[in-house]
């Protein structure tokens, strides 16, 4: 049986549920005034490195996000600001890319709520879509929304949200992210109601007309903003775009797992398919042989063109295949006049995938850039240098925290008191060969010390390791280790140079 029949056959018990619930109402329950799951502990979290300019960035991008973080005073309650400067809001797009950097600034409840905000004010009245920004007063920010009929919204943003919300899960550890029963009905609709409502089926995609679902209100400029099928928003005629197949596959994939996590087996497996699915047709359709790189945009006049938006085939992981990567990547090096926004993911991605050269080039000159002080930046900065440099990435579902430096020069780093699944980790790096790791976490940890290329070993508090290796993306090789680390213990990893 074709596996895009074994997904809707697996997924029918899931649409049951979603359908019935899909009429405007809430859910029953969902209780936003208890505490986060493994509240966060006081200890300070700090970063140090012998080099300044590395720390530099890291401190004027920590002081320019928590700028940006509100108490909880607002009626919308603990909010960041992830939007232009001045709206006082936080738009979906924004959110979940400035969500991670949030949680490691201690923003964990700052999170959960907008989170929450997004999912609760999703409903068939506006085809399924939610408000795409909210301000401070609890609001949909008038400079986007109008009415049910009349507003702004990018297509994108529900896997986007998806997606996040999938990251949180990884990076803290609370459940709520896979059961809270507003964020599971938003799930449910998106991954449903949602797409056949905007005709989003891998198999309708490129069939889209360009202006769906305007109600016979729908007037203004709204008008053709009503649901934007990528996240570029200045490019006339646009039916799809592979940003926004990226942000699907990406979506429907971090839904798998968290069904997953969940125990639900079947329903997971059903939902990888259908990741598949979009990411086969990104294979199939979009890349394009003659300019070693995909294209960007189906339109009206059912052609394909290029311009902005392949960032998002590497944020959402869309992007597998080794020289597919060098292509989209050569293609993004080649641009001259990216915006911020899409600079500001750079750092991250840069390192991903062994561009650290020019990774690191980005941090240090940021504050220097035009328009630097766009909420998104500090925060991806912030993520940059801790997922990206120091390679920190913690994954709740295996209990494991990873680790893999990319430091350019001679130098140590340090960050110290670093908020993640419900506790904290300290992780210092001397070079790119000596990790130290401290789990004050409530439970064992496994923690994997990898380092690019092959070693001669690897060393934990001086007794030598058996060394495992695996291949990236890229196809270079990483050599590991890993260690069971129980609570309140600290080990060091030395690798050993060929």
């Amino acid at each position: 049986m074709h596996t895009k029949l074994i997904a809707i056959a697996l997924l029918s018990a899931l649409s049951i549920n979603c359908l019935a619930c899909s009429d405007d109402k809430a859910p029953a329950t969902g209780d936003t005034d208890k505490d986060d799951a493994g509240s966060q502990p006081n200890q300070e979290m700090s970063f140090s490195s012998s080099d300044k300019d590395l720390e530099q960035t890291f401190y004027w991008a920590k002081k320019m996000a928590l700028s940006y973080a509100h108490d909880g005073s607002d009626p919308v309650g603990h909010w960041y600001e992830a939007a232009l400067p001045g709206r006082n809001a936080f738009c979906m797009r924004d959110a979940s890319h400035q969500s991670i950097a949030a949680e490691i600034l201690g923003l964990s409840k700052h999170n959960f709520n907008m989170m929450q905000k997004f999912a609760r004010n999703i409903s068939e009245s506006k085809d399924y879509c939610t408000h795409w920004e909210i301000d401070k007063d609890d609001k949909p920010c008038p400079a986007d929304y109008v009415n049910d009929a009349n507003f702004w919204y990018n297509l994108n943003a529900n896997f986007d949200v998806m997606f996040a919300c999938w990251r949180l899960y990884e990076w803290t550890g609370d459940k709520r992210y896979l059961n809270d029963d507003y964020l599971a009905y938003f799930f449910k609709l998106s991954a449903d109601n949602y797409v056949k409502r905007w005709k989003l089926e891998p198999e309708n995609i490129l069939l889209r007309s360009q202006h769906m679902n305007n109600k016979p209100t729908t007037q203004g400029r709204y008008r053709e903003t009503r649901g934007l099928p990528s996240y570029v928003e200045n490019y006339p005629g646009l039916t799809n775009s592979s940003d926004l197949v990226a942000s699907l596959y990406g979506g429907f994939e971090a839904y798998s797992k968290m069904k997953a996590a969940l125990g639900q087996i079947a329903e997971s497996e059903a939902l990888h398919l259908l990741a598949e699915d979009y990411r086969m047709h990104l294979e199939d359709n979009w890349w394009n042989n003659n300019i070693n790189a995909y294209h960007t945009f189906w339109t009206v006049k059912n052609e394909f063109a290029d311009g902005e938006g392949l960032t998002y085939m590497l944020w959402f992981d869309a992007a597998q295949q080794t020289d597919r990567i060098r292509g989209t990547i050569s293609k993004m090096m080649a641009r001259k006049n990216w915006n911020i926004e899409n600079i500001s993911h750079f750092p991250l991605l840069w390192y991903r995938y062994n561009y650290v050269a020019q990774a690191y080039e980005i941090l240090k000159n940021i504050s220097d850039m035009g328009r630097c002080e766009y909420p998104e930046v500090s925060y991806g900065m912030i993520e940059g240098i801790i997922s990206g440099t120091m390679g920190i990435v913690p994954s709740a579902s295996q209990k494991k925290v990873t680790t893999l430096p990319k430091i350019t020069g001679e130098h140590n780093l340090r960050i110290n008191n670093l908020p993640m699944l419900q506790g904290h980790i300290t992780v210092e790096h001397e070079n790119n060969q000596s990790s130290l790791f401290i789990n004050n976490t409530p439970n064992e940890l496994t923690w994997e010390a990898s380092y690019m290329g092959k070693v001669s070993g690897i060393s934990v508090n001086g007794e030598q390791q058996t060394v495992q290796t695996r291949t990236d993306r890229m196809g270079q090789t990483i050599s590991y280790i890993e260690i069971k680390v129980p609570a309140g213990t600290e080990v060091k990893a030395t690798a050993q140079t060929l």
